[in-house]
């Protein structure tokens, strides 16, 4: 008679050593994740800062070729530009400069250039041509497109997480680095100011920051419209002061303030090129005075 041999056990993992490793592997994906995340922010942060450093690079070389600042405006008015017009050439976005320059056939233009609200093949391309030195990676990623104004058929075109400073207050005429002025266009487009006349100093006076878009209205043309357009001032332009402090969190409402989307800080290019992260804590008033080109006061400590 025969006798059985007993099986062998097949190699493989039982239900209860597949859940301990499926365990193991979750918990560890756990711990990782709030690294990556620091990583990928801290990577985010630093393009931002690169950003704001080209743009007040592009504005100290539009300084030397034109002997003053960019002005803020061409005017009032949906169709005509802002500052973020004037600084295409010097970012190295010179083509789509030179295609609202251009002559186009049934294409009208006002201050010198072809008009926003077009549906111009030519014109809708450059409108929507993709600017990265425009935008935050830690707010949005492209494509960022924004209303030109509150038409149900509005156009769309590039958008901007930054805007240059004013000054302390909403005030017209204003008191920053950037000066905003009543009267007619002409008035507007001499109203840029030259380095040697900000005699708080450049290293003192705020140049451009990133401005606050609350959370969930991406694209809204009052606050976060076509960079390039004029109409609507909070797209183009913020103030800093006691009124205006910094946004403390992306969901605050917007009032003309500067605010990011990055922890505890709001990172500003200032008129000597430096590149500087303020706290969202900082006071209004020492705010005010960095925001204020001119005033002649003391600045106390930030850091």
């Amino acid at each position: 008679m025969t006798k059985s041999r007993p099986r062998s056990r097949t190699a493989g993992f039982t239900l209860i050593e597949l859940l301990v490793v499926i365990a193991i592997i979750a918990i560890l994906i756990g711990l990782l994740l709030p690294a990556v995340q620091k990583v990928r922010e801290a990577a985010a942060r630093t393009q931002c800062l690169n950003n704001l450093k080209q743009l007040g690079l592009a504005c100290h070389n539009y300084h030397d070729a034109n002997g003053k600042l960019p002005y803020v405006r061409s005017g009032g008015g949906q169709n005509r530009h802002s500052w973020a017009m004037l600084l295409l050439p010097y970012i190295e976005q010179d083509n789509i400069y030179k295609t609202y320059q251009s002559t186009i056939t049934g294409v009208n233009k006002t201050d010198g250039l072809n008009n926003h609200n077009t549906t111009n093949a030519t014109m809708t391309a450059a409108r929507e041509a993709q600017v990265k030195t425009y935008v935050c990676p830690s707010r949005r990623g492209p494509p960022v497109l924004c209303n030109l104004n509150d038409s149900a058929t509005s156009v769309k075109g590039m958008g901007s997480d930054y805007a240059i400073c004013a000054g302390h207050s909403t005030t017209v005429p204003t008191t920053g680095i950037f000066r905003l002025v009543n009267g007619t266009p002409a008035d507007h487009q001499k109203a840029g100011i030259t380095l040697m006349g900000v005699s708080d100093g450049l290293s003192n006076t705020l140049m451009i920051g990133e401005k606050h878009v609350k959370q969930g209205t991406f694209g809204d043309y009052r606050t976060d419209g076509l960079i390039y357009s004029a109409g609507e001032t909070q797209s183009y332009r913020r103030v800093a002061g006691t009124s205006q402090p910094l946004a403390l969190a992306p969901t605050a409402d917007v009032n003309s303030q500067f605010g990011s989307y990055h922890t505890g800080v709001c990172q500003f290019v200032f008129g000597d090129g430096s590149v500087r992260g303020l706290r969202n804590s900082t006071p209004g008033d020492t705010l005010a005075l960095l925001a204020n080109a001119t005033d002649g006061q003391v600045i106390p400590s930030y850091d």
